[in-house]
This record gives C-alpha cells, structure tokens and sequence, in this order.
C-alpha cells in the first residue's frame, strides 16, 4: 500500500519514495519542531490482523529503547490504515552491501565495520534481543563510515503463521543464515555471530562461504557442509584466520565463539599475524629446521664472526724473517690484540653453539601420534600429543565437518585425547588438528572407511558368499510411503521407505516455500534390503498450506545427497 508525499504520520510527514525491500515500501519523513529527517518503513509484509500487530507493538517497543551509536535509532512507530510502520533515523550513506559492489574493503576498514557490528549485535543480546537477518545490506554506513546495523527483530515478526506469502521473505537471509535457523530449531545469539562470521569471510575473501550455490542447495550446505576455508579463496590469509573464522561458522551453536567482540578480537590478532615481517619470517623457519641443519645464525653474529675472522688473519707484509729483531711494544700490542680476537671468536661460537641448542630445547615442536590412521565411522581413537607446554590448554580439531575435542596437557607436555568418529562424517581422508594460543601447530590424516550396514559382509571378510542372492538397488528407485497425506504442526507422521541403498543412510527433511526443515537430529539407518520406517514430528516453524515431505540417501559430509523420493502433504494447524 503506497504511501502519498505529504501524508502525516504522527509528527512526520511523509516525503520522497526511496526504495522497496523484503519488508515493504521506504520512504524519507521530515519532523518539522525538530528539524530532523527520518525514514520510514512501512511493514507490508506482517498482515494486519490483532496478533500480528499486537507482536509487532511488542517488538517495536523493545527496539525503541535501544540506544547505541552502532545501533540503527527507532524514533515512531503506529499503524497506517492497518499497516504497521517505523520510523527510523535516516542514515545517507547507503549500505555496506553497496559498499562492497564498488570495490573489495581493505582489512582495517573491514576490521573496523565488524567491530561495530560486534558492539551492536552484543548490546542487543544483553538485553534479550537478537538480530536474525545480520548481512551486508542490513548494515548502514554513517556520514563517517561508521557501521548502523538496521532491522532490529523485523525477521521474528515474520515467523507468524499469518505473515503473507512474499518472494524473498524469509526469517533470514539464506546466505547468512544460522543452521539453527534453517532447521526451524532454537534461535539466540549465536544465530547472530554465525552471520558476523559470515559477514567477516565476505569481507576478507570477496565472497560468501558458499558461493554459486542455489536455494535449497545453500540452504543444505549451512546445515551439512563445511565451507571453504578462507585462505583458499585468499592465500595470504592463513590458516590463524581459518581457524578464528571457521570457529564462527561452526554448526553447533555452542561451538561457536562466545561474543561478537571476542570473534574480531581473534580475527584482528589472527590477521596481524598473517602477514608477517621479513624478520619474523625468518624466525617462522628457524622453528622448522631441516634435518642436521641448525638454524642460521643472527646476522650479527655471523657479522662478527666475520670481523674476528679478518682480525686474525696473519698479516703477509711482515718484515723477513732472516732478519731477526728484539720485539717492540708495538709489536706486543698487536699480538695482544690477535690473541684477544681469537678469544672473542671463539666466546661468540660458544654462545651461537649454546643458543642453537638453547633454541632446539625450548622451541620444540608439538607431536601428533595415532595408534592406527585408518578407523571406521563410529570409531573411536585415542590421539596422543607430546612436546607441548606445560599444563597447555587447547583443543583438536577433526575435520570436516569441525568438531573440537578440548584438552589440558600434564605438567611434562603430554597429553591423551579420544576423539570419536562420527557415523556421518563420510569415508576418505580426515584432519586432525592440533590447536592452542589461537593458532594450529600441528596436523595429521586420518582416514575414515565407511560404516559397514548390518548384514552386510565386510571386505576383509573370507567367509564365500552366501547361495542367498541380496536385495537389489538401483539409483533412483527410491520410494515412500506416509501414513498421511495430511500433518499438523507438532504432530508426528510415519515414513517408510523403499528400495533405497543399503550400504548408506536417508535424510528427512520437509520443505515449504524453498526452505527445508530437517526432521531428524541425525541420518537414519537403512535395512539390509532397502527399507527403514521411521516416525517424525512436524516442526513449529511449517505454516499451514502445502509442502513436501522429502527423503534422500545420505552421501557424507560435504557431498550432495540423493537421489531421493518426496511426497506432498497438506500441513494443518
């Protein structure tokens, strides 16, 4: 519903049209006593029905008292002929999505912009609000670049069964959502941080994490991939900024760092120490010497060195010999003085000697060692570390998907961690990582076989084959069958499926205006021939109307799944 120039809303009135988002229509206001200009939102997408407004009052009023200089101000808000409105501060700047289309943001500027996001978005939580839709073009850039996040709590009020049916409105937006989110599971802050970190891989790569991708398919990759480590879009970033960033896409919330400021903390020492100097460099690569080789000297020693070696040279226009002289008191001095150059000489090669060993002792490099590199899925493997710090805290890291396994070392350095090896993790090569003091130290490879279905002979097996023929497969015969056609949110449905690949799992998910809800915490098992039957709950977040009901084999972490079989169903309140 358009809005003429001219109209008065409250003290404001209404002047130019300034642009049409997901939300509804924008347009600039000017309040006359107070000589300021406004923005107002006019909020088509909420319907105008009394819960819809009553939430929108609600949330309103818990935006308005939020006061912060990174914090997008809330001056009015009421209804205009049944549709809700803000009235917001007018920030001229344009938006940091825009900001980006122009040309990559340097790191100190894209520092200083996540910092005030970080500000914002931790104020928010302490006073119970969360963001839900954190993303480029949400965030204003004020007359002196400083980052206004806008759109407070605006994604919550669409999660009402009686918000309209509009393209590109979601409760978030799939680029930067939260796994959590796109479940249709419990939304708090870590919600937020996921997209800061998401924000933050943009910023410094050019690119969101998962790149290319389509709806659904972006959507699955936030709940079942992990993304590209960051210094593989961008070299120079290295794997301290890879470890802080991926830290903050973690798909468990509780994974995830424990503020937004303490993500850019790391982040700003992570990329300080990513570009290092020529001298530090240097030292980098004395701390892996080859084998035999110590590490080289100082240039001042080596310099010294040098001028003791020329010092002590035997000087070759000394008088013959056949002549002999009594020696004279300057002759003396300068025996004296070689004498004095070897002693030094040979006290400096002591101390580069001493410190050469002195750098091997305390520089040691930590040790990663496994009783076996090759587990199956669902295995467990005790990982032993040596030559740490004493009493060293840290974590190691399988990958991928990241999954952290804290420790403590003993007062000697060593350390015992059991890793467990997910069912679904998927067959292949595996990091383990080694990490503490916000860096990764060392690494090795586990490789993963995958998880043997029951009745299926294993590989290593020499008993002959069964007379016994077993169920055939064939990829794209996958069928289901629902006890209903009709569901209702929070009620529960059973689905059975069929001729489906016994050697792997099935994933459930239903789907409604291109946003899945998955509907089991983890991949189900697949009988020996083909079959499962498995009873799920509808989500609160399915709205009533149509959707699907969509099974798929489950291919491992990382891949795609499929093929897969769906069914349409009615959703009821």
């Amino acid at each position: 519903m358009p809005i003429q120039p001219g109209t008065t809303l409250g003290p404001y009135e209404v002047q130019d049209f300034i642009g049409q988002g997901a939300m509804g229509l924008v347009y600039k206001s000017y309040h006359a006593q107070l000589e300021r200009t406004g923005a107002v939102k006019v909020l088509q997408a909420i319907a105008p029905d009394l819960d819809s407004t009553a939430r929108f009052r609600r949330e309103a009023q818990a935006i308005a008292q939020m006061r912060h200089p990174n914090i997008l101000n809330v001056y009015d808000f009421g209804e205009y002929e049944g549709t809700p409105y803000m009235i917001v501060e007018f920030v001229p700047g344009g938006s940091l999505a825009q900001r980006m289309r122009k040309a990559p943001v340097d790191q100190g500027t894209a520092l200083k912009y996540l910092r005030g996001i970080a500000t914002a978005l931790d104020h928010a939580h302490a006073l119970g609000i969360v963001h839900r839709d954190v993303k480029p073009a949400n965030v204003l850039l004020g007359s002196d670049d400083t980052p206004i996040l806008a759109d407070f709590g605006l994604a919550k009020l669409l999660q009402s069964s009686s918000v309209k049916s509009m393209s590109g409105v979601t409760t978030g937006t799939p680029a930067y959502m939260a796994p959590e989110q796109v479940t249709g599971s419990q939304v708090g802050p870590p919600a937020d941080r996921y997209s800061l970190a998401t924000v933050a891989y943009e910023l410094l790569t050019g690119v969101i994490p998962f790149d290319g991708e389509g709806v659904l398919e972006l959507l699955y990759a936030h709940v079942h991939r992990d993304p590209p480590a960051p210094s593989s879009r961008k070299p120079d970033l290295g794997p301290r900024v890879d470890a802080v960033v991926l830290r903050g896409l973690a798909k468990d919330p509780a994974a995830r760092w424990e503020s937004c400021q303490a993500f850019v903390d790391a982040l700003a020492v992570a990329l300080a120490k990513a570009a290092p100097t020529a001298v530090e460099k240097t030292l980098v690569m004395e701390r892996r010497p080859s084998v035999g080789m110590p590490p080289p000297a100082p240039a001042a020693a080596v310099a010294g060195l040098a001028v003791a070696a020329a010092v002590s040279e035997p000087d070759v226009a000394m008088a013959p010999p056949a002549v002999t002289r009594a020696p004279t008191a300057a002759a003396t001095r300068r025996s004296h003085k070689r004498r004095n150059a070897i002693l030094a000489a040979a006290a400096l090669l002591l101390l580069v000697v001493g410190g050469v060993v002195g750098y091997e002792v305390t520089h040691a490099q930590p040790t990663l060692s496994l009783p076996s590199t090759t587990v199956q899925a669902g295995d467990k493997v005790v990982v032993t570390v040596n030559r740490l710090p004493a009493n060293q805290g840290g974590e190691l890291q399988l990958l991928r998907p990241v999954r952290t396994f804290p420790f403590r070392a003993d007062a000697n350095g060593n350390v015992s961690v059991e890793v467990s090896v997910p069912r679904d993790i998927g067959a292949g090569d595996h990091l383990i990582r080694l990490c503490f003091d916000g860096a990764c130290h060392a690494e090795t490879t586990l490789h993963v076989t995958a998880l043997v279905a029951p009745g299926t002979p294993s590989p290593t097996s020499s008993s002959t084959p069964s007379a016994t023929p077993s169920p055939s497969h064939s990829p794209g015969s996958q069928s289901i069958v629902l006890s209903s056609n009709t569901v209702q949110v929070g009620g529960t449905e059973t689905v059975a499926g069929k001729d489906f690949d016994p050697a792997k799992l099935a994933t459930l998910a239903i789907v409604q205006s291109a946003v899945s809800h998955s509907l089991v915490s983890k991949p189900v098992d697949v009988r020996s021939d083909g079959s499962f039957v498995v009873t799920v709950t509808i989500p609160s977040g399915i709205h009533i109307g149509a959707a699907e009901i969509v099974t798929c084999t489950y291919n491992g972490t990382g891949v795609q799944p499929g093929p897969c079989a769906a069914k349409p169903v009615t959703v009821t309140g």
